[in-house]
């Protein structure tokens, strides 16, 4: 009975082993044509699927158009385009929509759940089982010259249910879990540190944003005054007072203006744009954003570096990060040392056998 249950495992290997060298067809063909991915109905890849084999644009590198993804998201439908927003409420609005605070929280749950998974390990571990065989045996002989069947059909459960509770480990479980929970710690250093990073960012495109446009008014007015000049020149040639040298600097002034008008312009544009996306919104959305323009100033600082360089040690996300990470690695190592060290266990295990054999002799 070994050799032939030998024979069936070698055959069930080969066709294993064939299934993973045949895999490498889903790869290029060659390091120097384009690869041709299967596509679906929408133009998406069709994953582990391969392409076609012909290439009827040999030599173009260009992806498939996957159609469902080509949909710019529409504007937010809850913001109000003739409210002037302030700093504050765009701030708001950023942390609200931006997918970086949401990837942030998502894995701060996802570490807080890890340390739980962790803490789970100081309880008993209970596991079931059932095994269930049924056997029918069959038999023919002969007796006294009579022809006898005899027929035996059984059936059985085996019931098993066991228990295993780490009772003592040296403090290993206790630092893994002290690992876990300043994996959760860093997790949620790291939200706040995403929270900031969006502030920072709404904030200076928000007075980047201020500054291109007070530029632009200033191109604007810079414009009109160099075209009242260039009337007024024109206007002092047509009458012989100017010259034609005096008239001919105006209208490269003016020119020069408009240049400026159109660079600022557009620099308020992309300033506007650079905003939108600090904010994480769709870039179709028009917003109007306050001005700032008649804003004081702050007063001069009156602390002192020192001061600023202590409170950026103690608070700064990197630094908490690091150590939290420092701690982490010091739990790890505590959780090695302990892993040599022997460990008590109780275990106990309740089985229960049910079945049942029925026998019957049959005679012609």
């Amino acid at each position: 009975m070994r050799r032939p249950a030998l024979i069936a495992l070698v055959l069930i290997s080969l066709p294993l082993v064939g299934c993973a060298t045949s895999a490498v067809d889903m790869a290029p063909d060659r390091p120097d044509a384009p690869w041709i991915p299967a596509t679906g109905p929408d133009g998406e890849i069709a994953a582990g699927v391969r392409g076609p084999a012909e290439q009827p644009n040999k030599g173009s590198y260009v992806l498939p158009s996957n159609r469902s993804l080509a949909a710019v998201p529409p504007p937010a439908a809850d913001l109000e385009r003739r409210r002037p927003y302030t700093l504050p409420e765009l701030i708001d609005i950023a942390q609200s929509n931006n997918p970086v605070t949401r990837n942030a929280w998502n894995d701060a749950r996802n570490a807080a759940l890890a340390a739980g998974i962790a803490e789970s390990t100081f309880l008993p571990f209970v596991s079931a089982g059932i095994v269930q065989g049924w056997q029918k045996f069959h038999n023919e002989f002969s007796s006294l010259g009579v022809n006898v069947t005899n027929n035996v059909t059984g059936q059985g459960n085996l019931e098993v249910l066991s228990i295993q509770w780490l009772l003592f480990d040296f403090g290993e479980r206790a630092a893994l879990l002290d690992v876990a929970k300043q994996g959760s710690a860093i997790s949620n250093i790291a939200f706040t540190a995403a929270h900031q990073q969006v502030i920072y960012n709404v904030s200076l495109s928000f007075y980047v944003n201020a500054a291109a446009r007070a530029r632009l008014t200033t191109a604007r007015k810079s414009l009109r005054d160099a075209e009242s000049v260039q009337t007024a020149a024109e206007d002092r040639y047509k009458r012989g007072i100017g010259t034609v040298v005096e008239a001919a600097q105006t209208r490269q002034a003016t020119a020069e203006a408009r240049l400026a008008e159109v660079q600022a312009e557009g620099a308020a544009q992309n300033a506007y744009l650079a905003l939108i996306s600090a904010i994480g919104i769709s870039p179709m959305t028009r917003l109007t954003i306050a001005d700032i323009s008649r804003r004081r100033l702050p007063s001069s600082l009156t602390e002192s570096i020192e001061s600023f360089v202590s409170k950026s040690l103690a608070r700064r996300p990197d630094v908490l990060t690091g150590y939290a990470a420092v701690q982490a690695s010091i739990a790890g190592l505590r959780a090695a040392q302990a892993e040599f060290l022997p460990k008590v266990f109780a275990s106990g295990t309740g089985t229960r056998l049910s079945g049942s054999k029925s026998l019957w002799l049959e005679t012609p």
